[in-house]
């Protein structure tokens, strides 16, 4: 296999991870807004805060490792 379709797998792959990741992000907040409208501040309410904040940080992960291998592709 070519070094550039490597890459491409690559970054379908990451492009993959990218929407995974904001799917569960918007699972998350929906459930925070659940928890947060009945009133529930128990420790599943901070876990999912947390969760959220770290995905967030994935994400930003993620676009760097897209921008990376994109940039990669224009040099083949």
């Amino acid at each position: 296999m070519a070094k550039i379709d490597k890459i491409k797998e690559t970054l379908n792959t990451l492009r993959v991870l990218l929407s995974l990741t904001v799917g569960l992000i918007l699972g998350l907040s929906a459930k925070v807004s659940d928890f947060y409208d009945r009133n529930i501040f128990d420790i599943r309410f901070y876990l999912s805060i947390i969760a959220i904040n770290l995905l967030i940080i994935a994400i930003l992960y993620i676009s760097v490792k897209i921008k990376k291998n994109t940039n990669d592709i224009g040099d083949e």
